[in-house]
């Protein structure tokens, strides 16, 4: 059903093209479904792919390496024994027609999704108010979302007088982003139910709009990211914002590094802090990789005593590879963990959202 899936396949030519041949075809996926082991966290990051991080979490293996399959198919990529990719000639001319996404999915981590069922219980229960007829059955089966849906409503007297009204003149003010385009709308307002109206499946504006469903999934979530920045960006929209609370993600680090980092800011070592979590060496080195990229305030000297750092930083940006193996050749004196941390500080960790 629908069009064909070209957002969604530009998207991985984009990808490969960034990984530069220095990951195999499997990198994608991981990325993609939003893994939180420490390469695909250092992927993210070192090779400027944090729009597409959780696009799809539920993504299965077998759909993914079918879509791969049809890419080789249409000649569009190559995949070496290796099972390194590397796009053709003719997925070149592909990926140069690709849009740029407003997509943010390492702020967000998929909690989008989480304030698209918020919204659409509310905009379901307001309709139902305005129509003097509760009696019906929610859109969101998530009893956590009934129970926060049920806590705003009461917090914010939706009984008193106008309360729609400004309700509905704050999606007004955001839906007008200039970012917004018809498309995002169209597919958007056919996702929400109210009174006798109800929400179009995926299956159906598939059919209906003709485009395909991923694509259409994707044109979703990057609508729900502009109206989550436009949400944060504006300070009037006060019953938005208090319906975003919890969406974004406050500490770019994952919760098992967190709770590394403020051990570690304690003064605990790296042996006391596998001691206390029960957690293996590779695991802890991870998460201090992860402070690395992330924490501004994080530095590496202490594992380098007495070593110039960005002298040996400026070293491995020479060698243009971000590929571990080679540099290790390169550099036989420090471990990999050492070359993680370098790579992981070497100004690659601050993102350029350009695509």
């Amino acid at each position: 059903i629908g069009g064909t899936r070209v957002l969604f396949q530009q998207i991985i030519l984009h990808m490969v093209n960034r990984l530069n041949e220095e990951r195999t075809i499997s990198a994608p996926y991981h990325l993609i479904k939003g893994k939180r082991s420490g390469q695909t966290i250092q992927d993210v990051k070192s090779y400027h792919l944090t729009k597409y991080f959780a696009l799809f979490p539920r993504l299965t293996k077998q759909s993914y390496d079918q879509i791969i399959q049809q890419m080789i198919e249409s000649g569009w990529l190559r995949v070496n024994e290796l099972s390194i990719p590397q796009i053709t000639e003719l997925g070149e001319k592909v990926l140069n027609q690709m849009p740029k996404f407003h997509l943010n999915g390492w702020l967000y981590r998929g909690n989008e999704r989480i304030f698209f069922q918020r919204l659409s219980l509310v905009t379901q229960t307001l309709s139902h108010v305005k129509a003097n007829d509760l009696a019906f059955i929610p859109i969101q089966k998530d009893e956590k979302i009934h129970k926060w849906v049920r806590y705003f409503l009461k917090k914010v007297s939706y009984k008193k007088e106008g309360f729609i009204k400004e309700f509905y003149q704050e999606l007004k003010t955001t839906f007008q982003s200039a970012t917004l385009t018809d498309l995002h709308l169209t597919i958007l307002s056919h996702r929400l139910s109210g009174y006798q109206v109800s929400g179009v499946t995926w299956q159906q504006l598939s059919y209906m709009l003709e485009i395909d469903q991923m694509d259409l999934e994707i044109l979703f979530q990057e609508c729900l990211h502009i109206v989550l920045d436009e949400i944060s960006l504006n300070t009037k929209l006060l019953l938005l914002s208090k319906m975003s609370e919890g969406i974004k993600t406050t500490t770019p680090l994952t919760e098992s590094a967190k709770r590394t980092a403020d051990l570690y800011n304690q003064g605990y070592s790296i042996e006391q802090i596998m001691s206390i979590r029960q957690l293996k060496k590779s695991t802890i080195e991870d998460h201090f990789v992860e402070m690395a990229m992330n924490e501004p305030l994080f530095s590496i000297h202490m594992f380098f005593p007495g070593e110039d750092i960005q002298h040996i930083i400026q070293q491995i940006k020479n060698q243009h590879t971000k590929k571990l193996r080679t540099l290790k050749e390169s550099f036989p004196a420090y471990s990999y963990f050492q070359l993680r941390l370098l790579l992981a500080t070497g100004g690659d960790s601050i993102d350029q959202q350009s695509t």
